[in-house]
């Protein structure tokens, strides 16, 4: 009798001991799919846990100086939410949302980010900045006619000697000889009755 009782005793030990070890070892296999911590989401994606307060107007200078500020040191979050705490105080900011963009655009989000530059410049047409930063965008995307379209109407807003004239017209020209192959190779498809090599 004694001798069932151990060797029972014994099983018990033995079928905890492997359920044990068979739950540790699921655990430390579903880590592995599983992340044990939240990833960060892009700053677009999150939305604030505290209400914005809202700014007046002469906060909102010094607002955008540190969002800028933000940005520049590479704190994305910090700047994301001082733009769009000025946002809440002035929709109409387009300077806030061509840096929303701009951080967009970091984030590998053209497309959401080019909404936000025709946003401010539904605000404001003649805000170069949007439109210089929106022919990056369409230009990193591969859209050579919609970047030199933007690039073209940034030169009509800057003087044609400044440093960023300059770089636009470089990228102009680059985008006009990177699309010239594709002009021409389209043009050889059609005169030979689309027997061109793609």
């Amino acid at each position: 009798m004694e001798e069932q009782r151990s060797t029972g005793k014994i099983r018990l030990v033995i079928m905890l001991g492997s359920a044990l070890a068979v739950g540790f070892l699921l655990g430390y296999l579903s880590s592995a799919f599983v992340p044990l911590v939240k990833p960060t989401q892009s700053p677009a994606a999150s939305a604030p846990t505290a209400p914005v307060p809202r700014l007046s107007l002469s906060e909102i200078d010094s607002a955008l100086k540190a969002a800028h500020a933000s940005l520049d040191a590479g704190d994305h979050q910090a700047a994301w939410e001082k733009y769009h705490q000025i946002l809440m105080s002035d929709r109409s900011n387009a300077e806030a949302l061509t840096h929303l963009g701009i951080i967009l655009t970091q984030s590998n989000q053209p497309d959401e980010a080019i909404k936000l530059y025709d946003r401010a410049l539904s605000v404001d047409p003649k805000y170069a900045h949007a439109l210089f930063d929106k022919g990056q965008a369409l230009k990193d995307k591969g859209d050579a006619k919609g970047a030199t379209e933007a690039f073209q109407r940034f030169l009509t807003m800057v003087p044609q000697d400044s440093d960023d004239a300059k770089r636009v017209k470089g990228w102009i020209a680059e985008l006009a000889s990177s699309d010239k192959p594709q002009k021409e190779k389209h043009r050889d498809k059609q005169t030979t009755g689309g027997a061109a090599e793609e």
